[in-house]
């Protein structure tokens, strides 16, 4: 073997190593990405699961006197808490209609107008107008009614589909609070 051999296989093992150098800089680098690619998925993660949200996807508030919208909602946190507001629909027909009746002559506020994502498993509809929660001025009573679209199997008259109901000052507040925010 010529020193010109050694000499050029000396250099081939230089290159070499220069090459897994390179390449350990690259891997450390590529695996420095996916960790931060994985850190900020891990923010992003659902804080709440569909089921805990029944489902809802946005709140849309509209104010009565223009029916104008004022904004949308789609925070989790706020989502979750606007489902655990009890609308408690224990009242008889005549509570109903005496909570109708205290209601006469008080203007209407505002319209809280929720949507939940289609029931269907597979494919991504359109989100479903849920139900509008009606808040009167001065007033803990308020009146829901569902949407019609929102049941599936049969058409129902929409005087069956509209509730009253007195709910707590702190739910009262939240639902306000919703509008301020």
């Amino acid at each position: 073997m010529t020193d010109g051999h050694k000499l050029a296989g000396f250099e081939g093992r230089i290159i070499m190593i220069m090459n897994k150098k390179r390449f350990i800089k690259i891997g450390m680098f590529l695996v420095m990405v996916l960790c931060i690619c994985a850190g900020c998925s891990m923010k992003q993660e659902r804080k709440y699961t569909l089921e805990e949200l029944d489902n809802l996807a946005q709140i849309e508030i509209y104010s009565a006197e223009n029916d104008e919208m004022i904004k949308v909602i789609d925070d989790e946190e706020t989502l979750y808490r606007y489902n655990q507001c009890v609308l408690d629909g224990s009242y008889s027909e005549e509570e109903q209609e005496e909570l109708e009746k205290s209601l006469e002559g008080t203007a209407e506020d505002y319209y809280l107008i929720s949507y939940k994502y289609p029931v269907a498993r597979f494919g991504k509809g359109e989100l479903e107008k849920n139900i509008t929660i009606t808040i009167y001025e001065n007033s803990n009573i308020v009146k829901m009614t569902v949407a019609e679209e929102s049941i599936k199997a049969f058409s129902i008259p929409q005087e069956y589909l509209t509730f009253y109901y007195e709910v707590s000052d702190e739910d009262m507040e939240f639902y306000r609070s919703l509008i301020e925010d």
